[in-house]
């Protein structure tokens, strides 16, 4: 009887022995199982950091690209300003010369040369001969041609693709003279440069 125990006792001693061995094992399993996963993390983290660092950098190359770009441009639009500028600036100093050529003027057939040739325009002579007072006609209104009457220039603007010019008159007449300028063929010739559109009337300041 007293052996039977013993052989029993024996039998739970070893089947505990053996179930710790297994827990010890399964332990041993999932903390292995554990430290992979551990590394795994540590791995895909690293690799994340990792490529967070290289999209900060690539956001940092875009960013200062772009930098460069933008300078660049406007460096560019300063250059496309100057030569406009510059464009503009011959421009408006060929139709000034148009102004002078017509103030130079000694004769009304001379002064109609710098005339652009549009519907709505003409000129009036009081004779046959072409003997003065004459004139222009800009759309029904009547501007008198007068020799040696427009003095320096007072005033100017440019609007698309007509410049504006204003002219002091000599004392004796009541108004100042605002030049129209266009690019336009001539009674004389076809060739399109400056030539006056219109010449409106301005009231002198006191």
């Amino acid at each position: 009887m007293r052996r039977s125990y013993k052989i029993y006792a024996f039998v739970v001693l070893l089947i505990i022995a053996v179930l710790a061995v297994f827990d010890s094992i399964n332990s041993s399993n999932v903390a292995e199982d554990v430290r992979n996963e551990k590394d795994k993390l540590v791995s895909e983290v690293t690799r994340l950091k990792k490529e967070n660092e290289n999209r900060s950098n690539l956001f940092n190359e875009l960013r200062e690209e772009k930098e460069v770009l933008e300078e660049n441009l406007s460096h560019i639009e300063e250059e496309v300003d100057s030569l406009r500028a510059a464009i503009e600036y011959k421009e408006f100093t060929a139709a000034i010369n148009t102004i002078e050529s017509y103030k130079a003027s000694q004769s009304f057939q001379e002064a109609t040369k710098f005339m652009a040739i549009k519907d709505g325009q003409g000129y009036f002579t009081t004779d046959e001969a072409g003997n003065c007072p004459c004139g222009f006609g800009f759309n029904g209104k009547v501007f008198e041609w007068i020799p040696n009457a427009v003095l320096e220039l007072k005033e100017f603007r440019i609007e698309k693709d007509k410049v504006y010019l204003t002219y002091n008159t000599v004392e004796d007449i009541k108004n100042n003279y605002q030049f129209v300028m266009i690019k336009a063929i001539g009674r004389y010739d076809s060739v399109k440069k400056w030539r006056i559109e219109d010449i409106k009337l301005e009231t002198k300041e006191k």
